[in-house]
């Protein structure tokens, strides 16, 4: 018996929904999802293809500011998408192996590569913003903040017939990205816990900062990447909080 979803062959007690099999609670909820996106006939359609994928989410600080121009605003998100194209992780990588998602405010690459692609992709790109901020004026100077995941996702075409992206691995990188502030490199468990197992140069810059509750009461390890030359050493503010919170008896 194997599930509708991911395909694994069930080796315990199959979890069941209607008359389809699923071999996690995960790939149940999933599936329901997507067939809330591609119809109740999804079965019959065939899923989209399944990737696993190292995901780089990032965004531009303070860009929906009312106070800025959305001229200002283009201005950076030109000034972002560039520093990420001059890149050595980002060009070198073949186009084959990479997916880019536009976010309006920044964008999501997943990487079809090695896990070590997006931490090196934060790293360099940071170096270049530091550059580029140090002749700027306090309101044309960039932040950003960034989220690093990895995990599985569905391949699907959107209604411009463009490659699209939706799935645990992707949702997850948004999900701790938001929890930033500016300059964070912000990492999931798996993806952290397997760079510091990887080399002895990530055991150096990743550190865990916090078990966390996000979205839908899921709970991880956040992970923070940073030294003198890029990262923020702080914790996030709203990590802060949710610490407080805690010892406080609030959550």
């Amino acid at each position: 018996m194997k599930c509708m979803l991911c395909g694994n062959t069930i080796s315990g007690e199959p979890i069941m929904d209607s008359d389809l099999v699923f071999d996690t609670e995960k790939c149940r909820q999933t599936y329901r999802k997507l067939s809330g996106v591609y119809g109740h006939n999804i079965s019959d359609m065939g899923l989209p293809d399944v990737i696993n994928a190292n995901f780089f989410f990032i965004d531009v600080v303070g860009l929906s500011d009312p106070s800025m121009s959305v001229k200002k605003q283009i201005t950076k998100i030109d000034v972002l998408n560039r520093l990420i194209g001059s890149c050595n992780v980002f060009f070198t990588t073949p186009k084959n192996r990479k997916i880019i998602l536009p976010t309006g405010d920044g964008m999501a690459i997943g990487f079809l590569l090695n896990p070590e692609l997006p931490l090196q992709l934060s790293i360099q790109f940071q170096k270049k913003l530091s550059e580029y901020n140090q002749d700027k004026s306090a309101e044309d100077m960039i932040g950003v903040r960034i989220g690093l995941s990895s995990g599985p996702v569905f391949v699907h075409n959107d209604i411009n017939n463009n490659k699209n992206l939706w799935g645990p691995g992707i949702v997850l990188a948004r999900r701790i990205m938001d929890l930033g502030d500016n300059l964070h490199i912000l990492i999931t468990d798996k993806l952290a816990e397997e760079l510091i197992a990887l080399k002895d140069e990530y055991r150096e810059i990743i550190t865990q900062i916090a078990e966390f509750e996000i979205k839908h009461g899921q709970k991880i390890k956040l992970y923070s990447a940073h030294s003198k030359e890029f990262g923020n050493p702080k914790l996030p503010e709203k990590v802060m909080e949710h610490i407080a919170k805690k010892n406080l008896g609030q959550v």
